[in-house]
C-alpha cells in the first residue's frame, strides 16, 4: 500500500462513527439504496398498487385510476401543465378498461395495478404517501438509464387473432434473462414462431415500435416472424432491433454463446409443439445484475402479470381459457424463508387467482444452489446467553452485500428487539453494540457518509410476530461515485439474548455473486466460524460441520420457494438430482426443511454425474448446444412435464421415480424423469 494510500486509510478510520437517522423509506433495502445513491435527474420508480374500494365497490377507484393514467397525473400531484407523474403499459391499461366496461364485481387481487411514478409522489415520511383510491403495496427502486417510450393517447395492447387455440392448448410462460427467441428450437415452421409474444424489458433507450410497453419492447408472434422472413441468421434480427446494441446497451446477453434464458426455455417448451404458445418476458440487464432481489422483485412481477395479461387476451381472442405454466429460474438466499416474502406471496396469490378464475395455471421455481454456499446459520439463545460467528465480506466486490437475521420466540408484541448486537468491521472501524429500533438505521458513516448500517423489523402478531434485523455493506471496491467503500474482511457478529424467553435466531446472507454470463460485480459473502471446518469422513475433505458450529446446510431453500407445499395450486418447487447410479442430491441443491414445507416438491436431473456437469440443451443460437446446471435447469423439465398433463387433461403433479428418504429434504417426492431434447442441428437450414 503507498503511504498516501495508508494514510487515506487511517483517516477514514478515524473518523468513522456510529450514529442514528430515522428511515426515509418504508423497506430496509431501499432504504439503504436511497441513503447511499448518487441521484441524478427524474426519478421514476415501479409501482404495485391495491385500489380502495367503496364499501364493496371497486368501480369509483377504476375510475379515478383510468382518470390519472389517461391524464398523466393525480389531481393532488402539484405540477406544472403537460407533466407527467403517472404511467401504465397499454396491456395494464387494457385491463383496467375491460374491467371497467364489464361492470362485474372483482377482488382484491384484480383490483391490483402496476404503475410508474415519480419518486416524490410515492413516500411521505418514511412511509407511502396516502392516496384516496389506491395503497401502496409495495414500490421498487428506481433504475439508472431508465427511459420511458413515448406514450400511447389510446392503449395498443396486443391481440391474438390467429385461430390455433385447441383442447390440448396449454401455454408456457417464462421470465428470466438472455430468451433468444429467433432459435429455431421456438418455432413451428422455417418462418413461423412459436412465441406469441414477448417483451424484453431493456431500459436503456427508447426503441419499441408501438410504444406499447413503458420501456424496452415488445414484439408479437407476426412481428417475429417478418423478422424471420426477412433474415437467415439470428445474429441479424437481434443487431436490427438492438437486442445486440454495444454502443447502447450495459450488456448484449444474445451476443454470447450461452445464455440462460434460452437454455432453460428450450429444456421447458424447446420442439415442435404447435399446440404450445410461448409468452416470454426477458429481464433487463440492471435486474439481473442485482442478484440481491432489490432491482428484479418488480420486474418479475411486472413480467409475470404481463404473461398472465396476454395468456387471458389470448384466450379471450379464441373463445377459451388457456391452460398456463411460468418457469421462473432464479432465486434468493435471504428472506423470512416462511411464505411471507412479498414476491413469493404475491406470485402465489397470481397464481392462485387466474388457477380459480381463469384456467389451471401453475409456477415452478428450482430449489436453490446453496446448499455448501455458507449462507445459513441457526443458534438456539437461553435467556442472557451469546454466540458469535463472522461474516466474511470479500475484497473487489462492487456491489452492497445484506445479512438477515430472523428472531423467533420473543414477545407477541416486543416494545425493544429482543437481542443485542454487537458488529465489528474490520480494518480499524469502530465496532457498535446496540438493541436496534424500528424505523431507525443505525449507520457507520465514514467522514459523514454511510458505509454499513443497521435496520429493525417486527413482523406478524401474536404468536406469530417474528423479528428481523438487517445488516447492509457497501462495496467494497469503487465501481461509480455513488457509494463510500466498506472494508473487506471478516465482520465479526455477536448476538445476546436480552429477553427472557428462549429464542431460535436464523442468519440469511443474501445473494450476491454474478449471474452466468455477466461481467463479474458481486462477490458473494459466507459465514464463518471455528468449527465450520470438520472433516467428511466419506469424501476426505473438510467442508463438515461440527455438532456445535452454527452455520447449518439445512434451510437453505431458495426464498422464493418456501411457501406452503398443500393445495393444488401451490408454486411447484424443483431440486436437482444426479443422473447416476441411485440420483442422489447433485452437491449444490438446497435443502429444507423452512417453516412451512419439508423440502422441494420434487427433482429433475442437474448433472449427469461427477465427471459430466450439467444438462445439455439449446445455446443462444439456432444449431448450437450448451451445458447449464444447477436447479434453473431441472426446473423447466418439470414445466415440461406439467404442460402436457394439463394438454392430457390428467392431474398435474410432477410424477416420476420415488425418492429415499433420506433424500427427500434436497430433492422432494420424486425425480422427474429427463424429457428427449435433442437440439443438435438447425431443423430449418439456411
Amino acid at each position: 500500500m503507498h503511504a498516501d494510500d495508508q494514510s487515506a486509510s487511517e483517516g477514514r478510520t478515524m473518523t468513522a462513527l456510529w450514529q442514528e437517522a430515522i428511515c426515509k423509506r418504508p423497506d430496509s433495502y431501499l432504504d439503504w439504496e436511497y441513503r447511499t445513491r448518487k441521484s441524478t435527474g427524474e426519478i421514476w420508480c415501479p409501482v404495485l398498487i391495491q385500489l380502495v374500494p367503496n364499501g364493496d365497490d371497486y368501480l369509483p377507484a377504476l375510475g379515478k385510476l383510468e382518470s390519472a393514467v389517461d391524464e398523466g397525473r393525480q389531481p393532488e400531484d402539484k405540477v406544472s401543465a403537460g407533466t407527467l407523474t403517472i404511467r401504465m403499459s397499454d396491456d395494464e391499461r387494457a385491463v383496467l378498461a375491460r374491467r371497467i366496461r364489464s361492470g362485474s364485481p372483482i377482488d382484491s387481487i384484480e383490483a391490483q395495478f402496476f404503475i410508474y411514478r415519480l419518486e416524490p409522489f410515492i413516500y411521505d415520511n418514511g412511509d407511502y404517501r396516502k392516496y384516496d383510491f389506491y395503497e401502496t403495496i409495495f414500490a421498487g427502486p428506481p433504475v439508472v438509464g431508465l427511459s420511458f417510450n413515448d406514450r400511447n393517447e389510446v392503449a395498443q395492447p396486443l391481440t391474438f387473432p390467429h385461430p390455433i387455440v385447441t383442447n390440448k392448448t396449454v401455454a408456457i410462460g417464462i421470465v428470466d434473462d438472455g430468451i433468444a427467441f429467433a432459435h429455431d428450437r421456438f418455432r413451428s415452421s422455417r418462418h413461423g414462431s412459436r412465441i406469441a409474444a414477448i417483451w424484453l424489458q431493456e431500459t436503456e433507450r427508447r426503441r419499441d415500435r408501438d410504444n406499447g410497453v413503458l420501456f424496452g419492447q415488445r414484439l408479437d408472434g407476426q412481428s417475429i416472424n417478418d423478422l424471420l422472413a426477412a433474415h437467415d441468421r439470428d445474429d441479424d434480427i437481434y443487431r436490427e432491433i438492438g437486442a445486440t446494441d454495444f454502443a447502447a446497451n450495459q450488456y448484449n446477453a444474445l451476443a454470447s454463446q450461452v445464455t440462460h434464458g434460452t437454455h432453460v426455455l428450450d429444456l421447458a417448451a424447446g420442439g415442435e409443439h404447435k399446440d404450445q404458445p410461448i409468452f416470454a418476458v426477458q429481464l433487463p440487464s440492471a435486474a439481473t445484475i442485482d442478484t440481491s432481489g432489490v432491482t428484479m422483485g418488480s420486474y418479475v412481477l411486472q413480467g409475470v402479470r404481463m404473461i398472465m395479461a396476454w395468456a387471458d387476451q389470448f384466450g379471450i381472442d379464441q373463445k377459451a381459457p388457456v391452460p398456463l405454466v411460468i418457469n421462473f429460474s432464479y432465486g434468493l438466499s435471504a428472506g423470512p424463508k416462511d411464505g411471507t416474502l412479498l414476491l413469493e406471496r404475491t406470485l402465489l396469490a397470481l397464481v392462485h387467482h387466474r388457477s380459480k378464475h381463469v384456467a389451471p395455471t401453475r409456477l415452478v421455481v428450482p430449489a436453490g444452489n446453496n446448499y455448501r454456499a455458507r449462507l445459513t446459520a441457526s443458534m438456539t439463545l437461553a435467556s442472557a446467553e451469546a454466540q458469535s460467528l463472522d461474516w466474511v465480506v470479500l475484497p473487489d466486490d462492487k456491489t452492497a452485500n445484506f445479512l438477515e437475521i430472523w428472531i423467533d420466540g420473543g414477545s407477541a408484541a416486543p416494545k425493544h428487539c429482543s437481542v443485542e448486537i454487537k458488529l465489528t468491521p474490520p480494518g480499524g472501524f469502530p465496532p457498535v453494540k446496540i438493541r436496534p429500533k424500528a424505523n431507525r438505521v443505525s449507520e457507520l458513516a465514514s467522514e459523514g457518509r454511510p458505509i454499513a448500517g443497521i435496520y429493525y423489523l417486527v413482523t406478524g402478531t401474536g404468536p406469530g410476530t417474528r423479528e428481523r434485523i438487517l445488516l447492509a455493506i457497501n462495496p467494497t471496491v469503487r465501481n461509480d461515485d455513488a457509494r463510500d467503500l466498506a472494508p473487506s474482511g471478516r465482520w465479526g457478529i455477536s448476538i445476546m439474548n436480552r429477553s427472557r424467553q428462549t429464542l431460535a435466531v436464523h442468519f440469511y446472507v443474501q445473494r450476491d455473486d454474478t449471474p452466468f454470463g455477466y461481467p463479474r460485480r458481486g462477490r458473494q459473502s459466507r459465514l464463518d466460524h471455528p468449527q465450520a471446518y470438520a472433516r467428511d469422513t466419506q469424501t476426505g475433505d473438510y467442508r463438515q460441520h461440527a455438532a456445535d458450529c452454527p452455520i447449518v446446510y439445512r434451510d437453505t431453500l431458495s426464498s422464493i420457494a418456501t411457501s406452503s407445499a398443500d393445495g393444488p395450486d401451490h408454486v411447484v418447487v424443483v431440486g436437482a438430482a444426479e443422473a447416476t447410479d441411485g440420483y442422489p442430491p447433485a452437491d449444490y441443491t438446497s435443502s429444507g426443511p423452512t417453516k412451512l414445507r419439508a423440502g422441494p416438491d420434487c427433482a429433475a436431473i442437474g448433472d449427469e454425474g461427477d465427471a459430466h456437469w450439467g444438462v445439455v440443451a439449446a445455446g443462444t443460437f439456432s444449431g448450437s448446444t450448451a451445458l447449464m446446471r444447477g436447479t434453473s435447469v431441472a426446473a423447466p423439465q418439470v414445466v415440461r412435464q406439467l404442460a402436457e398433463q394439463l394438454a392430457a387433461s390428467s392431474v398435474t403433479a410432477p410424477q416420476g421415480s420415488p425418492v429415499a428418504t433420506a433424500d427427500r429434504a434436497r430433492l422432494g417426492e420424486v425425480i422427474v424423469p429427463a424429457p428427449q431434447v435433442s437440439p443438435v442441428r438447425r431443423r430449418y437450414p439456411v
